[in-house]
């Protein structure tokens, strides 16, 4: 089942995060998406502290490279990567991206780092209201004068 809400980071930024060729060919690509939508779900756990959540676009590119490093480690993880690795290796870089970006979200979120953000703008919660014919007191839109109410009759100034 698709998920749904914010991703910060496309497919496209994803592929030029700087992964091992061909090192998530064998995922399907839906996958990729479910990971940087958890990748920006997690984001959202720390910026959402500092800043007014959905935010718009475009997006910081320092939260694009955080994302994609947290989703390469998400996916990683199902191919059964070694965390414990240390030192160059491909496991190790990729964990030391999940652990770097997780610093650069907690000091945003303790504002000791900085999004460049643009605010969405939420939908209106008033209702949109329609008529087809005109209703009011009198004649409001005609020289700021209105038509006097005869008492007892069904119309106006007669």
């Amino acid at each position: 089942m698709p998920l749904a809400g914010t991703q910060y980071a496309s497919i496209e930024d994803f592929l030029n995060a700087g992964l091992p060729t061909g090192a998530l060919a064998s995922i399907d690509k839906s996958i990729w998406n479910q990971a940087l939508i958890r990748a920006s779900a997690f984001a959202d756990t720390f910026i959402g502290c500092k800043y007014t959540l959905p935010l718009g676009r475009p997006y910081d590119p320092s939260l694009v490279d955080a994302v994609c490093q947290i989703a390469a480690w998400r996916l990683m993880s199902l191919r059964g990567y070694n965390p414990a690795v240390s030192g160059g290796s491909s496991d190790a870089l990729i964990r030391q991206g999940f652990l770097d970006a997780r610093q650069w979200l907690y000091e945003v979120s303790n504002g000791r780092a900085a999004l460049t953000v643009v605010q969405a703008t939420p939908e209106s919660l008033q209702p949109d209201v329609y008529t087809s014919t005109q209703r009011g007191i009198g004649d409001l839109a005609g020289g700021g004068t209105l038509s006097n109410f005869v008492s007892g009759t069904d119309n106006w100034g007669t």
